[in-house]
């Protein structure tokens, strides 16, 4: 599943869903004043002139080509429109759209909290990703809603924005600002922070609760007919698409006619049942077929072990100390969002990057990890940093250079010097803050870390992890494994 901003060309078929969603879901429950005020709302024309004045945002989740549900946020961080296709509720999609515009609000629109005017029947819902209700039920011009809010953590609202590249060398908080605004709903409250603005509660409704089907065409606004439809732009394939970052901006290679597939496996686990802890796990992670079985039964069961490594140290085989921390914890939440990107893949290699949004006791103990995994498929063998390249003073000078220029931060890294940055390129972490990692792809290699600093760690920039990148020209002199540099000749 992919969770996107839309392209211009991407509205009407966004507003399309919409509308049929809510004809089955919402408008039953409204009046027909209320379905002409919605109506009036999502027509094309108002929709396009607040997407092209950026005041409204428009998210999509994809599977493949298909739009599966979308979400859309104002400027001031009030969802104004949330519509999952019937078939496809209750699979995660919402939770996904729900973090990727919490992200959105927190380190794009920098505001403090998330509002939302949710259909009667959704308010449930909107309670389970984090909202709390703040006032009775509305009913405003026919529109009937129930006015809910959620507060932004100061921590994510801090983290730097995207950085002087758009590329990989540089990421920065990620979905993991929306793992963190997962709170336990207890005793049927949610524990915030009380509200500290008024909420403006004549901004539109929000997902689920459902209408009458309309007495003609003439009402829909879907219909070219309609008189609520106006003309409208043509948005063609020149429409520019919105910046990519993270493990999706690395630029792929995965070569043609390989001699084996690439499939995907899903590890999802909701606990529901408890009262007092909240379990959310999903991870996805590629298998490979078609390789020889033993080596191939290898390798799968290394890239399942690298994916799911949260979820098995925090749930599956946690440690006693860690079963004691949840014990001595109120209201405890473990959650590991994993996602993943093939991105380099040839008959002889393949180089996967996985990032891990997770929460591992309460909101103190959110972290987002960057895990890489780089396996030569003849034998199964697993790579590191030191198995590819020379630690020396050359490579760690022009390394610590690079890693500079990506954050943007000349004192980047100052509190390490010569020794520690081979120690910690060479497997040994100094109490787990940084976590050596590379990975291949189109470019060339890139080498760098998973930071984890102690929260109040004057050395920590917020910086989640940074690598630096080398084509595969500049890497040469400091290459050290023959065999493992043959794999791209």
């Amino acid at each position: 599943m992919e969770i996107r901003m839309l392209q211009k060309s991407e509205l009407l078929p966004a507003l399309h869903l919409v509308w049929d969603v809510f004809a089955e879901d919402v408008a039953p429950g409204y009046g027909p004043e209320g379905v002409k005020e919605f109506q009036k709302f999502i027509k094309y024309d108002n929709m396009r002139a607040m997407s092209e004045r950026r005041e409204v945002v428009f998210f999509g989740a994809f599977e493949g080509d298909d739009l599966r549900g979308v979400m859309a946020v104002k400027s001031i961080g009030h969802i104004c429109l949330f519509y999952v296709k019937k078939d496809c509720q209750g699979k995660g999609i919402g939770r996904m759209l729900f973090m990727a515009v919490y992200h959105f609000c927190a380190e794009q629109l920098r505001v403090n909290r998330i509002t939302v005017n949710a259909a009667p029947g959704a308010a449930e819902k909107y309670q389970h990703m984090g909202m709390r209700q703040i006032d009775v039920e509305q009913s405003v011009n026919g529109m009937r809603y129930v006015p809910m809010e959620m507060y932004i953590s100061p921590m994510d609202m801090s983290r730097p924005v995207q950085g002087k590249r758009n590329h990989t060398g540089l990421i920065i908080g990620g979905i993991i600002a929306a793992v963190l605004g997962l709170v336990l709903i207890v005793g049927g409250g949610t524990v915030l922070i009380k509200n500290l603005y008024q909420l403006n509660r004549r901004d539109t409704v929000g997902i689920g609760g459902n209408t009458e089907q309309w007495n003609d065409d003439s009402d829909d606004p879907m219909n070219p007919d309609s008189p609520l439809w106006d003309e409208r732009d043509d948005y063609g394939d020149g429409a520019e698409a919105p910046a990519v970052s993270g493990a999706a901006a690395i630029p792929e290679y995965i070569a043609d006619d390989l001699p084996y597939k690439i499939e995907e496996e899903d590890y999802t686990y909701t606990d529901d049942e408890k009262q007092t802890t909240l379990i959310n796990f999903s991870v996805k992670y590629p298998k490979l077929q078609g390789l020889d079985k033993n080596v191939q039964d290898k390798i799968n069961e290394a890239i399942k072990k690298c994916a799911m490594l949260t979820v098995d140290e925090i749930y599956n085989n946690p440690s006693q100390e860690f079963k004691e921390k949840i014990l001595g914890t109120q209201n405890p939440i473990l959650a590991s969002i994993v996602t993943y990107k093939v991105c380099y893949a040839n008959e002889h290699f393949i180089s996967i990057v996985f990032e891990d949004m997770g929460i591992k006791g309460s909101a103190e103990d959110s972290c987002q990890q960057l895990r890489t995994l780089n396996i030569g498929l003849k034998d199964g063998r697993i790579y590191e940093v030191k198995d590819i390249v020379n630690l020396d003073s050359e490579f760690t000078e022009e390394w610590l250079e690079i890693m500079r220029d990506e954050a943007g931060e000349v004192n980047f890294l100052g509190e390490l010097d010569e020794e520690d940055i081979r120690k910690t390129l060479g497997g040994e972490s100094i109490d787990g803050n940084y976590v050596a990692n590379f990975f291949v792809d189109k470019d060339g290699v890139e080498i760098g870390y998973d930071l984890n600093y102690v929260p109040g760690d004057p050395a920590d920039l917020k910086f989640v992890w940074v690598t630096a990148p080398f084509t595969f020209e500049e890497i040469k002199p400091y290459q050290k494994d023959k065999d493992f540099w043959q794999f791209f000749d």
